[in-house]
């Protein structure tokens, strides 16, 4: 019989790297804001239709659910501030090699501007998150 008080065979931190790669492969490079703090870089993507649209009912097209990786691109340290439904997520123009296009005065270009609106949900075990999960609408 396990022995109940040994650490659970997960490691954190390199499974937080996982989801981290998996969604720079697949997504962008966005910048969170939040009307009192600094801009935030983060890598963030796509993650599925809405469960309305699934089952064929109407729903909004700008309605999105969007994954958000819990690590910073710039730093690869977690997200400080956490994102909340405080947040607007803006996408990026991006070049052929994935960097931002930078207008004349050297500020990435805005592609989107997207609003969480969900209360952030929960990836990973015992609430230690290995990405954030968000609906955002356009």
């Amino acid at each position: 019989m396990p022995n109940l008080f040994e650490p659970f065979p997960f490691d954190l931190q390199d499974e937080r790297g996982v989801w981290d790669d998996l969604i720079k492969r697949f997504g962008d490079l966005a910048i969170l804001r939040r009307l009192g703090l600094p801009a935030r870089w983060c890598s963030s993507m796509v993650g599925r239709q809405s469960i309305e649209e699934r089952l064929g009912k109407l729903s909004n097209p700008t309605d999105r659910r969007m994954l958000i990786s819990a690590l910073a691109p710039d730093t690869g340290l977690a997200l400080d501030p956490e994102p909340n439904e405080k947040d607007m997520l803006i996408t990026l123009q991006l070049d052929d090699n994935g960097g931002p296009i930078l207008d004349a005065a050297g500020n990435p270009q805005e592609d989107e501007r997207l609003r969480l609106f969900s209360p952030p949900g929960f990836a990973g075990p015992s609430r230690k998150q290995l990405y954030w999960r968000f609906d955002a609408r356009a």
